[in-house]
């Protein structure tokens, strides 16, 4: 299955990249999970950290990761530079649910641009069968036109 998703109206996460780098060039930047700089109100139940783009020792652009106490079982499994841009890998979810979240981003015009989300969803259609996750889902979602880093908001696709 396949959607496409019209990423004209988005939320703005964080500010424009601090300084152009060639993000074509896989060992000019890496990534680095931190504590939110700037963390949500007490009442915001969505609880999340910073993955950064580094540059040398500068931040050129970030977006909100969610903790496991936001979205039960959360994790950031993986962050892997391909040959066109990046893909992370997500999952989150337990007991009779549980979904597996890849996020695409390409480089163009010197910055980092969401391209493609595919999900992964794992359901159990009898819990009293002891057979859990037994019917699976992939959808795929191309994102057109293509989403600007600084204006990704991870939650959107969870």
């Amino acid at each position: 299955m396949e959607t496409v998703q019209n990423a004209s109206a988005p939320k703005a996460a964080d500010e424009k990249p601090a300084r152009p780098f060639d993000c074509r060039n896989a060992n000019e930047y890496r990534f680095v999970e931190a504590e939110s700089t700037n963390p949500k109100e007490a009442s915001d139940p969505i609880k999340t950290r910073d993955l950064n783009i580094v540059v040398g020792d500068e931040v050129v652009a970030k977006f909100k990761v969610p903790t496991g106490d936001s979205f039960k079982n959360f994790s950031l499994n993986s962050t892997k530079q391909t040959k066109d841009g990046f893909e992370i890998k997500t999952d989150w979810g337990g007991n009779l649910d549980h979904y597996e979240i890849q996020f695409n981003f390409k480089c163009k015009e010197k910055s980092f641009y969401l391209y493609r989300v595919r999900k992964l969803s794992f359901s159990t259609t009898n819990p009293d069968s002891g057979t859990f996750w037994d019917k699976q889902k992939t959808k795929v979602t191309r994102i057109e036109p293509n989403l600007p880093i600084e204006k990704f908001v991870m939650t959107d696709y969870l």
